[in-house]
């Protein structure tokens, strides 16, 4: 069924709450609490559990501070963190008359702290290590060759190093080194996996306000009460979710202290109006391939008609995902369908001169499955068809397309025309189910921006989105108030068919027990194309 989505349903309901301590936690640390006490527990079993394995956000890019917190925990014995080993800085150097250490022989009856990343980049590195866990011994003659290891004395007595070792990094990272060793993962007595994002809960509101304000400094304006409200709903929307926050924290800190250089002149505090200002600041400075875009949207170079009706032709989205989230942007694509008479084929374009994705590849042959499942009862189909994402020359990966490609396929092979001031997105299943999609978010501000640099104030616009997107809308007020003035408007529809009436102006139709559909449904429309350029064959 499709329904009109309400402003209301468009903003978080959360509000920043009175800032709580960190208890000493690092700020990537403090939304993992119940896992940071399961790991004081191991810690303090050594006899139990001896290398331990972490899994999570961001605490492979924070090493040295999590081995400063290590140090704060373990004062008895030592504590070493390496962000970037290699051969000899773990092996050390072992010379004609002397041995220099290293990491390894430092770590002694200790704690090695190192991340995942460089054992999956060299292979070597990582059985290196590993022998040397084994053994308890750096044995200098089992060093790979290399161009680091060549002045080096191999036959210098073997090193005893017993420690404990903490690997951390990524879940990915984790899958690759398993393929390197199938025995990786059994080799830690102790894991923790870190969650990449929480469902915010009253509790965590004052720990999100607690970390925000631990990154304020000396000398510049604080932040109010408003500013951290801000920053909450901000957080959300660049991970596109009403209730869910992401637990990479770095990109939040670093654009809060960009904030407060702004805003380090003639201010008491920064509130609401510089949190909102705050993005396009910083795009100004850094969003280029944006600005390009928008340059070539203002110039015309780029077509997206808004006015008027179109066969085969209707508004699809697409985002550019880049560094970060400042800098992913939203597209405005026009996708077009052609058909001609032929045996039933569906030409993907974009696959043809391999710009398209396995994962954009999949739905085309998803919609194609579920044309082909509605017109089955014909003798022959009869007519061929293709598929474009207009002006594109960049690959293009994804199945959020597929449910706009339909409806331009379905536009093409009925001859009726579809609105030019209607945007889609939505992957489809083979039964015709739309299903979500990602950065719906910011494929809805796509849209919007659109509009307002070559829409008309006068005109209504309108843009299908998934049912169960809905729990992930998280939108500026800017848009909140434009669909408030009802010049633009959010539609949500969980099944393709929902939305033909409103495109079409006619019913999709529902298969009568004859065999046919209903006069003046759009499969109808179809069927009687189809009908008539098989009757042209036998005459």
């Amino acid at each position: 069924m499709l329904k009109k989505v309400l402003p209301s349903q468009t903003e978080i309901r959360f509000k920043a709450a009175k800032p709580a301590r960190l208890n000493g936690l690092p700020d990537f640390l403090v939304f993992h609490k119940e896992e940071v006490r399961t790991f004081r527990q191991a810690l303090g079993n050594p006899g139990l559990f001896r290398h331990i394995l972490i899994t999570g956000p961001e605490i492979e890019a924070n090493l040295l501070q999590f081995g400063q917190y290590l140090e704060e925990i373990v004062k008895d014995q030592p504590v070493v963190a390496e962000p970037n080993p290699t051969l000899l800085s773990l092996a050390g150097f072992p010379l004609e008359n002397k041995y220099r250490p290293g990491k390894i022989s430092e770590a002694n009856g200790g704690l090695l702290l190192l991340p995942i990343k460089p054992f999956v980049e060299d292979p070597d590195l990582y059985y290196f290590l590993k022998g040397v866990l084994l053994t308890g011994k750096i044995d200098f003659l089992s060093l790979p060759e290399g161009s680091d290891s060549k002045n080096i004395n191999r036959f210098h007595p073997s090193i005893d190093s017993r420690f404990r070792l903490i690997l951390v990094g990524e879940e990915t990272e984790v899958d690759s080194i398993s393929q390197i060793d199938a025995d990786f993962y059994g080799s830690f007595d102790f894991k923790i996996h870190m969650p990449y994002e929480i469902s915010l809960e009253k509790s965590w509101l004052p720990v999100f306000s607690g970390l925000v304000k631990s990154w304020e400094k000396p000398g510049y304006p604080p932040l109010d009460q408003a500013a951290l409200d801000s920053l909450l709903e901000l957080a959300l929307r660049w991970n596109d979710s009403q209730t869910r926050l992401s637990l990479h924290l770095s990109e939040l800190r670093s654009f809060v202290r960009e904030v407060l250089a702004f805003n380090n002149k003639g201010k008491k505090s920064v509130g609401r109006a510089e949190i909102e200002a705050g993005p396009s600041l910083i795009q100004k400075r850094t969003a280029i391939h944006k600005r390009k875009y928008i340059e070539n949207i203002k110039e015309g170079l780029i077509s997206v008609p808004l006015k008027g009706k179109k066969t085969g032709r209707i508004n699809g989205l697409s985002v550019i995902l880049l560094q970060s989230s400042l800098l992913d942007f939203g597209q405005v694509n026009q996708v077009s369908a052609r058909v001609s008479l032929g045996s039933g084929n569906l030409i993907n374009i974009e696959r043809e001169v391999n710009l398209s994705g396995s994962l954009h590849d999949k739905g085309v042959f998803i919609l194609q499955s579920y044309i082909k499942g509605m017109f089955s009862h014909t003798q022959s189909f009869g007519l061929d068809a293709s598929i474009l994402f207009e002006q594109n020359s960049s690959p293009i990966d994804g199945d959020s397309a597929s449910c706009a490609e339909l409806l331009a396929l379905l536009s093409a092979l009925s001859g009726l025309e579809i609105p030019c001031n209607i945007a889609v997105t939505g992957a489809l299943s083979q039964y015709g189910d739309i299903l979500p999609v990602g950065s719906v978010n910011t494929k809805i501000q796509a849209w919007f921006d659109v509009i307002r640099l070559t829409g008309s104030t006068r005109d209504k616009y309108k843009i299908y989105i998934p049912k169960d997107n809905m729990r992930d809308l998280n939108l500026p007020r800017e848009i909140r108030e434009s669909m408030k003035k009802g010049n633009f408007q959010i539609f949500s529809c969980s099944h393709v068919e929902d939305l033909i009436p409103d495109i079409f102006g006619v019913p999709a139709g529902r298969i009568s027990k004859s065999g046919k559909y209903p006069n003046g449904s759009l499969f109808r429309i179809i069927e009687e194309r189809i009908d008539r350029k098989r009757d042209g064959e036998e005459a």
